[in-house]
């Protein structure tokens, strides 16, 4: 393995947990430089904590004023393979010579709120219906084929194996809809306290 730079694959539903990793592998020497499929992180080595990252959501038509605003204040966009066609940017660039506070203005910083917002109450509505269709399809199809009296051992093996992975599917549905929970409240706090400054 290349001891300069290396790929791990990290699957993230929390953007802070994402946020969290890339940051930590900062601190211990890593700088990230692409992203692939959103899943496998590229690091390249530097010096320890010596980049910081942050992620910022805009509008698609804004991405390029972003991103030019971002490079003046000492940033840099770490490329990834929804570029051109997401609203996320992950902006990356060394500690000293750039601010975590990156947007400083209210709006800017309610819309990417928003933005982060309305991303995870899609996946949401996404992942409860797709969990209504499974217990559905498990109440309705599975159950009675599997309590039927010439049900074979293997056939109900599959039905509990598939009845695990609904449970499983339901737990992380609940999940996701925590985590929109927080982000609606993270948008209804930075709304708030702009109309407190206002």
């Amino acid at each position: 393995m290349d001891n300069s730079n290396f790929t791990k694959f990290k699957m993230f539903f929390s953007l802070d947990k994402e946020l969290e990793f890339i940051n930590k592998m900062n601190r211990e020497g890593w700088k990230l430089v692409y992203i692939k499929g959103g899943c496998f992180y590229t690091f390249e080595k530097t010096e320890p904590d010596e980049y910081f990252t942050i992620l910022h959501a805009t509008s698609k038509d804004k991405v390029l004023e972003i991103s030019s605003f971002a490079a003046q204040c000492g940033y840099q966009p770490i490329p990834h393979t929804m570029d051109g066609i997401g609203d996320f940017l992950y902006l990356t660039g060394r500690k000293g010579e750039v601010s975590s506070e990156f947007v400083c203005e209210a709006p800017e910083k309610i819309d990417s709120a928003k933005r982060i917002y309305h991303r995870f109450q899609a996946l949401s509505i996404a992942f409860i219906i797709v969990s209504v269709l499974l217990v559905l399809e498990c109440t309705l199809i599975l159950w009675p084929i599997m309590t039927a009296p010439e049900s074979s051992i293997v056939l109900i093996v599959v039905g509990v194996m598939f009845i695990l992975f609904v449970a499983v599917y339901i737990a992380m549905c609940i999940y996701m809809n925590l985590l929109t929970a927080k982000a609606r409240r993270n948008m209804k706090q930075l709304q708030k306290e702009s109309e407190i400054y206002e």
